[in-house]
C-alpha cells in the first residue's frame, strides 16, 4: 500500500502499477481522487490539501464512527496518513450506484435522501468513542451563526465589501435569538448532490472532509442553501423539513432549521464576497483549477443569494 501511495502522490494520470490500475476522478477542488482496482476490490485514494481543518482526518473518523455504528451509509475508513506524503492522504471502500448533480425530484427519491441525514442524528458525543470535531460550518443558535456569518465578512475590507453585504449582516444581528435546546450529533457539512450515492433504499454519500459536531437540523439547511439545491421550489422544502422532523422524531427541529435557513442564506453572500475579493490575490488555495469562468460564475451565485436572502428575510 505505501508504494501504491507513494506513486499516486506523484498525481499520475490514469494507469497501472504492478497489480492494481488506476483512474484519477475529476470534480473535487480541494483533493485529488483516485479509483484503484485490484483482486481484491475497489478503493478510493484521496489526497486533501492541507490546512487547518485536517481534511483526511476529519473523513477518515466520521468514516469509523459511522462504522462502529454499524451505518452501512458511507464507504469503510481502510488508512489515514498526514505525514508520509506531500498531501495528507485517506484510503477508503469505493461505493458504486448512481450519482447525478441533479437534486431529487419525486417523493421517492427525496426519501432515502432525507432519511439519510435523519439517520446522522444517532450518532453523539454521548455515544461514540470515536474522537470527532466540531464540524467545519454549523449553526447550534443564532448568534453562533451571526458570528460565522461576521468571519466570513472580516476577511473582506470594509471599503471592499458589497452594500447589501452590509445590510444583510445588520439584518442578522437583529433576528430573534430564542430557540430550543439540542443535543450536537455527527454531521455530514457537504450537501453536493454529486457527493451521493443513489443506492436501493438509503442513499450512502462521500466525501466528509468538513464533517464534525453540530446541530443536526443545520444539515437540512446545509442542503437547502447550497448552490445545486437552489432550483428546488419551496413547498419541496415545506415537506422536506416536516418529513426530517418526523424521522428524527424531533419537534423542535422545524423551528431550527427556519431560524438557521436566512442565516445560511446570508453566510453565503458573505463566504462568496470573500471569494471574489480573495481569489484574484492569491488567497484561496485550492487542488484542482479553477473554472477560467470562475469570477463570473461567482457573481452570478452573489447575485442569486442576495435575491434569496432579501426574499427570504421579507417573507417573515
Amino acid at each position: 500500500m505505501h508504494q501504491l501511495l507513494a506513486h499516486l502522490a506523484t498525481w499520475p494520470e490514469d494507469g497501472r502499477f504492478q497489480s492494481h490500475t488506476y483512474q484519477k476522478i475529476g470534480g473535487g477542488a480541494n483533493n485529488i481522487l483516485y479509483k484503484v482496482s485490484g483482486k481484491d476490490g475497489d478503493l478510493a485514494v484521496k489526497f486533501t490539501l492541507r490546512d487547518g481543518r485536517r481534511r483526511a482526518w476529519r473523513e477518515f473518523q466520521a468514516l469509523t464512527a459511522l462504522q462502529a455504528h454499524g451505518l452501512a451509509i458511507a464507504p469503510e475508513p481502510i488508512l489515514f496518513d498526514e505525514t508520509s506524503y506531500p498531501q495528507p492522504v485517506v484510503v477508503q471502500t469505493w461505493l458504486d450506484g448512481e450519482v447525478t448533480a441533479v437534486p431529487p425530484q419525486t417523493d421517492a427519491e427525496w426519501q432515502p435522501l432525507v432519511a439519510h441525514y435523519a439517520t446522522l442524528s444517532k450518532i453523539t458525543p454521548q455515544n461514540t468513542t470515536v474522537q470527532l470535531e466540531t464540524a467545519v460550518i454549523n449553526f447550534n443558535s443564532v448568534a453562533n451563526g451571526v458570528l460565522q456569518i461576521e468571519r466570513q465578512r472580516a476577511a473582506v475590507p470594509l471599503d471592499e465589501q458589497p452594500e447589501p453585504l452590509k445590510k444583510l449582516v445588520e439584518i442578522a444581528h437583529n433576528l430573534p435569538r430564542d430557540l430550543p435546546p439540542t443535543i450536537s450529533s455527527l454531521g455530514r457539512n457537504d450537501a453536493n448532490t454529486l457527493n451521493f450515492i443513489r443506492q436501493p433504499g438509503m442513499w450512502a454519500s462521500v466525501d466528509w472532509e468538513n464533517s464534525g459536531w453540530g446541530d443536526p437540523a443545520f444539515e437540512v439547511v446545509d442542503m437547502m442553501t447550497h448552490p445545486q439545491f437552489m432550483t428546488v421550489p419551496p413547498e419541496r422544502w415545506d415537506w422536506v423539513v416536516a418529513l426530517y422532523a418526523e424521522l428524527c422524531g424531533e419537534e423542535t427541529a422545524v423551528t431550527r432549521i427556519q431560524a438557521y435557513y436566512p442565516l445560511m442564506l446570508i453566510w453565503w453572500v458573505a463566504r462568496l464576497s470573500r471569494a471574489l475579493y480573495e481569489i484574484p490575490r492569491g488567497k484561496d488555495k485550492r487542488l484542482a483549477p479553477r473554472d477560467p469562468n470562475w469570477q463570473q460564475q461567482g457573481e452570478q451565485k452573489l447575485a442569486t443569494y442576495i435575491q434569496r436572502a432579501f426574499s427570504v428575510i421579507g417573507d417573515r
